[in-house]
């Protein structure tokens, strides 16, 4: 009878009743630099002073490398189907 407990929690993780996926710190800060990189490409530098932040910030999230980075996690966690959902929804996401 004790064999049956693992199948069954093993059931239970397929089933999807088990915890939320594992983000790996390298994906989660890759998130974050993606988001606002989403955000200040759409923003509109309407003046000097809004030109400026939005330059400042998109130097600080280092948003030029943001492309490369994300090729480099997608050749990283290509086995990985869950975190390769993380990043591609990261770089659709809109803020």
């Amino acid at each position: 009878m004790k064999r049956f407990i693992p199948l069954g929690l093993f059931a239970l993780t397929l089933t999807g009743a088990a915890a939320a996926v594992w983000t790996p710190p390298d994906i989660a800060a890759y998130v974050e630099r993606r988001k606002g990189c989403n955000h200040f490409g759409g923003e509109e530098g309407y003046d000097k002073a809004r030109r400026e932040e939005i330059n400042r910030a998109v130097a600080k999230l280092n948003c030029n490398a943001i492309d490369g980075d994300e090729k480099a996690l997608l050749r990283r966690y290509r086995h990985a189907p869950p975190q390769l959902q993380q990043i591609h929804a990261a770089k659709d996401a809109l803020l």
